[in-house]
């Protein structure tokens, strides 16, 4: 059975936009997100009407591709299955939706190939605006790796060993890639070289969640814009209830008279139709920015929704309230990080996740939590651990025990310091037997009780080499510290606390 061409237009690209992402309130865009994908639909549609039957938008993720800066579809896919012959062919199938998106006022970048991933990369990323890929292993092979579509920091990590571009990539073994940048990087390879299938969901005309409404008279009465939005609001909300669905992300767009129209998008932690919450959003929004002359005309429209939970309706609320006590404690966390957000910004409110790095100052990493989420997070701990020895002293004899094992709660600081702190580390010369001495702050502490070492070292790909020895010592002040020599320097730092 052959695999299903696709066609992807790239129609937006003649478009300013932010790089900023429309996740944050308040956010002056000099693009109308409402406009933008309103147009895209349309565009889908006429497709559908002109040329196939099978025509998807392209999906974005919650984080940027390398490369990419927006966070709105800007692409479409057509399946050309059994209707080439219709245009006299590829070529004449080409020409054809390049006239007629030419007529809508767009010049758009065509590609024809055998994947949607390989026709994406094609469009994006080949130097011809209209091309068929005859030779599709050596069109592709000279693309950038940033057409894979990856991960920003994947990208970098590439870059840095000097892997540029896929040709350089498809000579490297796979399972050593897997292993090292993670299996995303191996499945987006397999997918633009056609080794697995990347389904194409058809667009679908979308149930418009949205409302407008034009002012009397031109004001800049914070009260009256808010009384008109909460409106709107009620409008949006009502056929939301109808389909089942709830806001997880909005966008108003004030017209001001003599001045550019002002957009802002806000992001939410999980879907919601609670009106007073949505109303206390957006007021803090319009609150946070300067309306720089009066608005005349107000529109309020749904970027994102998703189906809410089930819930059981209250005699006297029409929202309901969720049936179980989980579901209710998500619920006010939900509230909590969408009024934080709001009012001090997406970057401000951010979630902690465990990142694989040896390294403890990298072990984590931090995503706003209006933009992205991790329900799930691995309890990773950093490095290896080997079975190694403790050294204590008490009246001269020495007491030997094992390490703390992998799942000991002590076995990582309660507090790791931003950066590591310079420190000595003193040994009278004439006994090499003595307990050695910290000097921190200008202040010793005699060494009583020490466990280690813990080798714990990066790989050859992240960078330049990192080796270093951790010890957990206890002094005879009552400090339990967390320190380490750099194996490259001998210089010993002081990396964390336990109490």
């Amino acid at each position: 059975m052959p695999i299903a061409e696709a066609v992807d237009l790239l129609n937006h690209r003649a478009r300013q936009r932010s790089s900023e992402r429309p996740n944050a309130a308040p956010i002056l865009a000099e693009h109308d997100p409402i406009a933008d994908l309103a147009e895209l639909e349309r565009l889908a549609t006429l497709l559908v009407t002109q040329v196939s039957p099978l025509v998807g938008i392209e999906a974005r993720d919650r984080r940027p591709w390398a490369g990419e800066s927006l966070c709105e579809p800007e692409s479409l896919f057509c399946q050309l299955d059994g209707v080439t012959h219709l245009f006299d062919d590829e070529p004449g199938l080409l020409e054809h939706v390049k006239r007629m998106l030419h007529r809508e006022g767009y010049q758009a970048r065509l590609a024809i190939a055998s994947n949607s991933a390989a026709a994406w990369a094609l469009t994006h990323y080949h130097s011809s605006d209209c091309l068929i890929s005859t030779d599709q292993t050596a069109e592709l092979s000279r693309l950038p790796v940033a057409s894979l579509r990856i991960a920003t920091e994947t990208h970098t990590t590439l870059s840095r060993l000097g892997i540029e571009t896929l040709g350089q990539l498809w000579n490297l073994p796979r399972g050593g890639l897997a292993q090292r940048l993670g299996e995303a990087l191996v499945d987006r390879m397999a997918e633009i070289q056609g080794e697995v299938e990347s389904p194409l969901t058809a667009f679908q005309q979308p149930i418009q969640f949205s409302a407008k409404t034009e002012l009397e008279y031109a004001t800049d009465d914070l009260e009256l814009i808010c009384n008109r939005m909460q409106q709107l609001l009620d409008q949006v909300l009502a056929a939301m209830k109808t389909a089942g669905q709830g806001v997880l992300r909005l966008v108003y767009r004030l017209q001001l008279i003599d001045a550019a129209p002002l957009t802002a998008v806000i992001g939410l932690y999980s879907p919601t139709r609670q009106r007073e919450h949505l109303m206390e959003l957006i007021q803090a929004n319009l609150e946070s920015i300067n309306l720089r002359a009066c608005v005349c005309k107000i529109a309020l429209s749904i970027l994102q929704s998703e189906p809410l939970r089930a819930s059981q309706p209250m005699l006297f609320d029409d929202d309901g309230f969720s049936m179980d006590a989980a579901s209710a404690g998500d619920q006010s966390l939900a509230q909590l990080v969408n009024t934080l957000s709001g009012r001090l910004g997406y970057q401000a409110v951010q979630v902690v996740r465990v990142n694989s790095n040896p390294l403890p100052e990298k072990a984590y990493r931090t995503y706003p939590l209006t933009d992205y989420r991790s329900r799930k997070l691995v309890n990773k701990l950093p490095g290896h651990a080997k079975k190694i020895s403790v050294r204590k002293e008490q009246g001269g004899a020495t007491e030997r025990s094992s390490f703390p094992t992998r799942h000991d709660a002590r076995r990582r600081p309660v507090q790791l310091l931003r950066r590591p702190v310079p420190i000595e580390c003193l040994r009278r010369e004439q006994d090499q037997q003595s307990s050695p001495t910290i000097r921190y702050q200008g202040q010793d502490h005699l060494v009583k009780v020490f466990w280690g070492p813990e080798r714990i070292e990066t790989a050859w790909w992240d960078g330049p080499s990192v080796r270093r020895d951790y010890y957990r010592v206890q002094t005879d002040s009552g400090n339990l510290w967390w320190i380490f020599t750099d194996l490259k320097t001998g210089q010993w730092y002081l990396h964390g606390r336990f109490g």
